[in-house]
């Protein structure tokens, strides 16, 4: 071989390693990762993206998070499934009901303080015994009303049949916010929901003359701000927000006879593509930092101990440590949520 070819293909060489050398490890190109997380759309997504993954992504800027939006729960668990074998989503937040099934299904893995050292400071209703998604929110069951056609506020849930003939709107079952009630409404008679709910459907029955409609179109914070009902019941988070959006048509009450809370799981999915980065995002959806945050922004109750929330915040959120919160088992429900649904429509809705 000619000295001219000898240093061409030195040449050559010095070039390709020079090529392979700046994608190496070190590259500003290849050092961004990316976590996809599904959760809830529109609402969530806006305040959620705001008040916890930008401040995420300023804290670490070697990790961009994408939010993946989806309507629900149920939507979330499908969208899961269809890609078990090769997963896009690092993180979901989603129902607890809905996580289990997911857990027992395999969509889920597990997390540990170790990976995750924020998990010290979840509360005992947000664990998970078996080592899975803590919850991430806390939301709660509120008395709606409007505050110009109804001039003496209600205290609490029992106050509904009080109220006069169609001027009611209840998300009926399968909706969550009908299930919870139903729990509330035995509670308030002193039943055993996981024994019998007969007496309680009796006592829901009662409640149907009061009742314009069991499917609020397009919700009930709508359909109370607007006059359409004048009582209802939601949840804590969307009706602290669409309260303030009303200018004060829309009241909220958090019911003296009994807070039903509801948990928002955040889980790492099995087989992700990054899942140190998700278990970061973990910890620090757990933090006190987003926690609050994030309860400042929607009034979703944090789920860890070390918060410290502004009084304003403060009073407008349910604490886990209310007396008058009344034990729901969502895990045990989500294996009754239809046979409570047939039962609304024969006893309740159809009575």
């Amino acid at each position: 071989m000619s000295t001219k070819t000898l240093l061409a293909a030195a040449t050559l060489a010095a070039s390709l390693t020079a090529v392979v050398g700046c994608s190496g490890p070190d590259s500003g190109a290849d050092a961004n990762t990316e976590v996809n997380i599904l959760g809830y759309a529109a609402l969530f997504e806006d305040k959620y993206t705001e008040a916890v993954i930008s401040k995420f992504e300023s804290e670490h800027e070697d990790i961009t998070v994408n939010f993946v939006p989806a309507q629900n729960s149920a939507e979330m668990l499908g969208k899961l499934r269809s890609e078990k074998s090769n997963p896009t989503i690092d993180v979901a937040i989603l129902d607890t009901s809905v996580a289990n099934t997911g857990v027992r299904e395999g969509v889920f893995s597990k997390i540990t303080e170790e990976e995750v050292p924020n998990l010290a400071n979840v509360v005992d209703m947000g664990k998970n015994p078996d080592g899975y998604g803590p919850a991430v929110t806390f939301d709660n069951l509120t008395v709606l009303y409007n505050t110009e056609k109804v001039k003496q506020a209600p205290t609490g849930t029992e106050d509904l049949w009080n109220a006069p003939n169609s001027t009611v709107a209840i998300p009926a079952p399968p909706d969550i916010q009908g299930i919870a009630l139903t729990v509330l409404t035995a509670n308030n008679l002193g039943d055993d929901y996981k024994k019998d709910i007969g007496p309680t459907i009796e006592r829901l029955g009662q409640l149907a003359p009061k009742v314009n409609t069991w499917d609020p179109q397009p919700d009930v914070y709508q359909t109370v701000t607007s006059g359409q009902a004048s009582y209802a019941i939601g949840w804590n988070a969307r009706s602290q927000i669409f309260s303030d959006e009303s200018n004060g048509a829309l009241g909220v009450v958090q019911p003296a006879d009994g807070i039903a809370f509801q948990i928002n799981t955040i889980n790492a999915v099995e087989g992700a593509t990054n899942p140190d980065a998700a278990r970061e995002f973990i910890d620090f959806a757990l933090s006190k930092e987003a926690q609050e945050s994030f309860a400042s922004a929607m009034f979703y109750a944090p789920t860890v101990s070390n918060v410290e929330l502004p009084a304003d915040v403060q009073e407008r959120v349910a604490s886990p440590q209310d007396p008058n919160i009344v034990d729901i088992d969502w895990v045990w429900m989500a294996d009754k949520r239809d046979a409570w649904t047939d039962q609304w429509r024969r006893g309740v809705i159809g009575g």
